[in-house]
């Protein structure tokens, strides 16, 4: 049953499909995406567990997403609204004391202050080193993986060797240590250089998925977040929106069960109920998994790619907790049921760089973490109309707990482990659990199942180093175009990786737009 004839056909409607969509369809192709689900975005989606309360389920706030794309798609016109939030970060102690961080420099300083001068005076270093590590990666994030040759270039010069070697070898928790000396201080620094990702602060390379973590910018800010305004699902509304304006065709409901391949070039895609849809190119956006042993098959794909997709590390570790409560939790380190700066952005459960060590080492012998990190979002404090009045959503992403338990099932734990993230909480806002009306865990499963990322990995693979560059997705098949012909990686698997990034959505749109544009001119020969 024929369905049509397109110029480019796009598997999923996740950020990065749909960010490849609008520049297909801004460039004046024909361009269908296609959504198995019935709400658009993937993993960026605002939905309503419950009657009048609205969460970003699995993507949560906002970094990293191009400035590139923000402009070339025009999505502030089409509702792209996001702000940062000021404090950044919350971070209560069992002890009682709390740290702060703020978009002011000199705010955050006086706060570290209240542990370590010698800190604060090296804050301003630290951060000059991350500065400098941004500039040389930045230009090597807007095209296919950076070769041997383009990486010595960026790291030519002064410090050049000790900034690779820091970005490719360090841990998080090393790397920390070489600029200051209180727990208080390193523990919130030292989260990001693990989230979403199997390893502990003490893994080496960790620094570079700290380094992923802080490459974007919000309201001018250098590695700020923010909140987007309607929740995250809004990202994938506003790019929609810009791809629709140029004619792009979006269905939902609409599950690939294959891509029709012929003499080693993709000439469309078969549809679960029968339809057919055929494309001059195929982009796809799910994850290399399923897309190369899923809907191509691997009797059609040389053996090592093969056997590399299947070495992809990707099992998750991330849960994630949704809440619907009927007042605001109260936190013994700074008091206070109405609306403060400890609500407003993000709320870190981490006391030590041992503590979140003890988490990860619990979930590498198959275990959710006894004591799990956290971080915790009420943005229904900032913003009106996503819960009733006098109530708040909260979103907790956590970790860790495997996705293969050593013992039972998810079906089996997941209440318990629920139930252990929120007495957690607890231990810093003892009034949590009686707030509770509502709640929610997914699990890396759950993710999988319902997003239909294969091990429930939320970046479509590690992002550790060596699943970086010429390694993504594996070795040898780091550009976005397949051996596959007319068939391309958009998604998250691809160079440079994942979260509500774009990068790879765009880049990707680029190169087959510039062989769409080759193809025609030899046609016209």
């Amino acid at each position: 049953m024929s369905g049509g004839r397109y110029d480019a056909v796009v598997v999923g409607s996740g950020h990065n499909g749909l960010i490849s969509a609008a520049y297909l369809a801004r460039a004046g192709k024909k361009v269908l995406v296609l959504e198995r689900r019935e709400v658009i975005g993937g993993a960026t989606v605002t939905e309503e567990p419950w009657p009048g309360y609205k969460l970003s389920t699995c993507s949560y706030v906002c970094n990293l997403l191009l400035p590139e794309v923000i402009r070339d798609l025009d999505l502030a016109r089409h509702g792209y609204d996001v702000r940062p939030f000021d404090p950044q970060y919350f971070v209560p102690f069992p002890d009682g004391r709390h740290f702060m961080s703020f978009l002011d420099e000199e705010k955050t300083k006086a706060q570290i202050r209240k542990f370590s001068k010698k800190d604060a005076e090296a804050y301003e270093a630290y951060w000059a080193m991350w500065d400098r590590i941004i500039a040389r990666m930045r230009p090597l994030l807007l095209g296919p993986a950076p070769t041997e040759a383009e990486l010595e270039r960026a790291f030519d010069g002064p410090e050049g060797e000790e900034d690779w070697r820091r970005l490719t070898r360090a841990s998080i928790a090393e790397l920390l240590d070489e600029y200051f000396e209180s727990e208080e201080v390193k523990a919130p620094l030292s989260v990001g250089g693990v989230i979403g990702t199997n390893a502990g602060p003490r893994t080496p390379g960790t620094t570079y998925v700290k380094f992923h973590h802080i490459i974007g910018e919000v309201g001018g800010h250098q590695g700020a977040w923010g909140f987007v305004r309607g929740g995250m699902g809004a990202v994938a509304e506003a790019v929609a929106a810009s791809a629709r304006e140029h004619g792009a065709e979006v269905l939902t409901g609409a599950e690939v069960s294959g891509i029709e391949i012929e003499d080693g070039t993709a000439r469309g895609v078969h549809l679960t109920d029968g339809r057919y849809f055929e494309a001059e190119v195929v982009l796809s956006n799910a994850d290399p998994h399923r897309t190369y042993l899923g809907l191509v098959g691997e009797e059609r794909l040389p053996e090592d790619l093969v056997a590399g997709i299947k070495k992809l590390r990707v099992e998750g570790s991330v849960v994630k907790v949704l809440l619907a409560l009927n007042s605001l939790p109260e936190f013994t380190a700074l008091p206070g049921k109405e609306v403060g700066p400890q609500h407003t952005g993000g709320i870190v459960i981490n006391p030590s760089v041992d503590y979140l060590q003890a988490a990860w080492e619990d979930c590498a012998e198959g275990r959710p973490s006894e004591r799990p990190f956290m971080e915790g979002y009420i943005q229904s404090t900032t913003e009106e109309g996503l819960a009733p009045p006098g109530k708040h959503t909260m979103s907790l992403f956590c970790q860790y707990a495997p996705y293969a338990l050593a013992e039972g099932t998810w079906e089996e734990w997941r209440q318990e482990i629920g139930a252990n993230i929120i007495d957690t909480f607890a231990e810093y806002a003892p009034n949590l659990p009686d707030l509770i009306e509502h709640v929610e865990v997914l699990g890396p499963t759950d993710i999988e199942e319902r997003i239909g990322i294969t091990g429930g990995n939320i970046f479509h693979g590690e992002i550790l180093p060596e699943n970086m560059f010429a390694n993504r997705p594996v070795p040898g098949y780091a550009s976005y175009e397949t051996p596959v012909e007319n068939l391309y990686l958009c998604g998250s698997g691809a160079w440079p990786g994942g979260a509500v990034f774009g990068a790879p959505g765009r880049n990707c749109a680029l190169q087959a737009l510039a062989d769409l544009q080759r193809k025609d001119r030899g046609r016209r020969k």
